[in-house]
C-alpha cells in the first residue's frame, strides 16, 4: 500500500489556537481546555501490487492481469557430483647402513632421486584430466643431515599457465635429535592435470618426479641409519574448473528439502480459487553424463495454516531421464527437459490455492543409469549446473472468500506519550473501491511484536466497484467505515502501539470467477474526530 502523511497540521493547529482565544483570561496557572476536532490521519491507495509484486505482473492488451511466477525448485552444485579431498604424498629415504656405521658423502650428492607414479584415491570417480580453478601444493621437507639439503618437485603431467611446472625448495642442517624443517607452497590456480599415468591408458594417476640433494657448496655430511630425508607433498583445497573421465554410476539421495514460496507472503488468510493454473517444470542438465531425477514429492505448506497440498501429476510416479550436456571445449551445451502440468491432468490449481509460503520436495539423482557408456567422456565444468526451475502462470480470473491483507503502521498523532493532546477518538474511513470485491475491516492495536493489545469494533462494509455486462468493474463506489477509540486505546496508540489494518476480501459474486484488470483499485481516506486537550489531557 502507498500511505500519505497529511500535511496541513500546522493550518489544524491554527485553527485551534484562533478557537482558544475568545474568552480566556491570563492566569497563575496554565489553562487547559478540550475542543471536539476532526482531522484526517492517513491516506492510501491499495491496488494489485499490493497483493502481487509488479515484477511478476503480466498485463494483456485489455488491462487483463497473469501472474508469471519463477521459483528455483532444486539445484546441485559441482561439489555433489565431483569432490577432491586434501591428498597427502609422502617421499622418505633413509640411509641402510648397519649398526653404528657412517658413511661420508661429498657436497652434491642426491640422496632421493624417484620418478613415481601416485593416484589420488577418487571413490566412484576416474578421471582422466582435471584442470584446476582454485587450489594449493605445499611441499614440505624434513632434514636429518648435517648439511644442507636442496630439493625439487616436479610435474611432467601437468602444465601450468607460467610454463613451470617444477616447485623448488631447501632446507636447513639438522640432526637425528633436531631434525630442521622448509615448507613452500604452489598456486596451483589454472593448472592442467593429466591423469592418464605415464602410458596414458589409467586414470586418478599423476607422474611426478623428486629430487633432493647435499647443497653442491657445502662440505659434505658424514650420515648413519639414524639419518633420514623426508618430501611431503600435500594437494589441498582443489576447486576443478573442468574435468573428464568416468563419474560412475551411483544414486544420490537428498532426502527432503525445503524451499521459500515468497508469491504469498501478503496473504494473512482465506481461500483463493483460481479459474486457470499452468505450471512448467524445467529441468536443466549442464554436466556432462546421463542423469536420472527422481521427484519423490512436490507439497505446498502454508505454515501460517498449517495445511499443505501434495501435488499429484505423472512426473511423480516415473523418473525424469536427462541427457548428458555437450561439451563445447570452452564450456557446455546444457540439455534441458519441459514437462507441463494444468487443472486438466494434476491438482496444480489445489496446490497453489493452498496459498503456500514454503515447497517441499523429496529427491533422487541416478548418475550415469546405463553405466560408461560415455567410455570415459564424462564432463564437468566448474559453472556446470544440474537444476530444476518452476515456472508458474496464472491469469487472474478468481474467486476470493475471505481474503486477508494485512499492514501494520504507526499513526503520527499530535503530541506525545506524556502530553496527549487527543482522547477517546472516532475514526472514519472513507473508501472508493474500483474492485470487484467488497470487504470488510478489522482494526486492532497491537505492539512492535504485532502482539494483540486492544480489539477495535469496526461498523459498516466497502461495497464493490460496479460490474458491467462483461463482468468488469465500470464505476467505483463510495463507501464509509467508522470505529470507536477509546481513551485507553488512544493511551496505547501514544505508547508502543500501532494500527494492525486488515481487509478481508470476498468477491460479488462466489460462483463465478472474475477477472482482474491493472487499473483496479482501492482508494482509502483516514480521518480522526476526536476531543482535543490543549495544555495536556487534564
Amino acid at each position: 500500500m502507498e500511505y500519505a502523511r497529511p500535511t496541513s497540521r500546522v493550518a489544524l493547529f491554527g485553527l485551534l489556537f484562533l478557537s482558544t482565544l475568545f474568552g480566556c483570561k491570563k492566569e497563575d496557572d496554565p489553562a487547559s481546555w478540550d475542543v471536539d476536532v476532526l482531522a484526517p490521519l492517513l491516506t492510501t491507495r491499495f491496488t494489485l501490487a499490493d497483493i502481487v509484486p509488479d515484477s511478476v505482473q503480466s498485463i494483456g492488451p485489455d488491462g487483463e492481469i497473469t501472474l508469471v511466477y519463477s521459483e528455483q525448485l532444486f539445484a546441485v552444485d559441482l561439489d555433489t557430483v565431483l569432490e577432491i579431498p586434501d591428498t597427502n604424498f609422502r617421499y622418505p629415504y633413509a640411509f641402510p647402513l648397519p649398526g653404528n656405521d657412517a658413511f661420508t658423502l661429498p657436497a652434491g650428492f642426491p640422496v632421493i632421486s624417484q620418478n613415481n607414479l601416485i593416484r589420488f584415491n577418487l571413490p566412484d570417480l576416474e578421471l582422466s584430466r582435471l584442470v584446476v580453478k582454485e587450489g594449493l601444493l605445499e611441499l614440505r621437507m624434513r632434514n636429518k643431515i648435517a648439511s644442507r639439503v636442496l630439493g625439487r618437485f616436479t610435474l611432467p603431467s601437468a602444465t601450468f599457465p607460467d610454463g613451470n611446472n617444477e616447485l623448488s625448495t631447501s632446507v636447513e642442517a639438522g640432526t637425528p635429535a633436531n631434525p630442521s624443517f622448509s615448507s613452500v607452497v604452489r598456486d596451483l590456480a589454472g593448472a592442467d592435470f593429466d591423469l592418464r599415468g605415464q602410458a596414458f591408458n589409467d586414470v586418478n594417476t599423476l607422474t611426478t618426479a623428486v629430487a633432493a640433494q647435499l647443497d653442491p657448496a657445502g662440505s659434505g655430511a658424514s650420515v648413519t641409519n639414524q639419518d633420514s630425508v623426508i618430501v611431503e607433498a600435500t594437494y589441498r583445497d582443489l576447486v576443478p574448473y573442468y574435468a573428464k573421465g568416468y563419474f560412475g554410476s551411483r544414486t544420490i539421495a537428498f532426502g527432503s528439502g525445503t524451499n521459500r514460496f515468497g508469491l504469498f507472503d501478503n496473504f494473512v488468510g482465506g481461500t483463493l480459487d483460481l479459474d486457470r493454473v499452468t505450471l512448467r517444470v524445467n529441468v536443466e542438465n549442464g554436466v556432462g553424463m546421463d542423469v536420472r531425477v527422481r521427484l519423490n514429492e512436490l507439497r505446498a505448506l502454508n505454515t501460517r495454516t498449517g495445511v499443505s497440498v501434495d501435488l499429484q501429476h505423472s512426473i511423480l510416479q516415473g523418473p525424469i531421464n536427462l541427457n548428458r550436456a555437450i561439451d563445447l571445449g570452452n564450456g557446455s551445451q546444457a540439455s534441458h527437459y519441459t514437462n507441463e502440468l494444468d487443472n486438466d491432468d494434476s491438482n496444480v490449481d489445489a496446490f497453489l490455492e493452498n496459498l503456500p509460503n514454503e515447497l517441499r520436495y523429496d529427491l533422487e539423482l541416478e548418475l550415469n543409469p546405463l553405466g560408461n557408456i560415455s567410455n570415459g567422456n564424462d564432463f564437468v565444468y566448474h559453472d556446470s549446473r544440474l537444476k530444476a526451475d518452476l515456472e508458474l502462470e496464472v491469469p487472474l480470473n478468481v474467486i476470493a472468500t475471505d481474503l486477508v491483507l494485512e499492514n501494520i503502521l504507526k499513526p503520527d498523532l499530535p503530541g506525545n506519550g506524556s502530553d496527549q493532546v487527543l482522547g477517546a477518538s472516532t475514526i472514519n474511513l472513507f473508501a472508493t473501491n474500483g474492485f470487484p470485491f467488497e470487504a470488510r475491516v478489522e482494526l486492532d492495536i497491537v505492539d512492535r511484536e504485532r502482539e494483540l493489545l486492544s480489539h477495535v469494533p469496526t461498523t459498516g462494509l466497502i461495497t464493490s466497484g460496479v460490474l458491467g455486462s462483461n463482468r468488469l468493474v465500470q464505476s467505483s463506489v463510495r463507501s464509509r467505515i467508522v470505529a470507536e477509540l477509546t481513551e485507553d486505546q488512544m493511551d496505547l496508540l501514544y505508547g508502543e502501539g500501532r494500527f494492525r489494518i486488515r481487509i478481508v476480501f470476498n468477491t460479488t459474486d462466489q460462483t463465478q470467477h472474475l477477472r482482474l484488470l491493472d487499473r483496479y483499485a482501492l482508494d482509502m481516506q483516514f480521518t480522526v474526530g476526536a476531543r482535543y486537550f490543549v495544555n495536556g489531557d487534564e
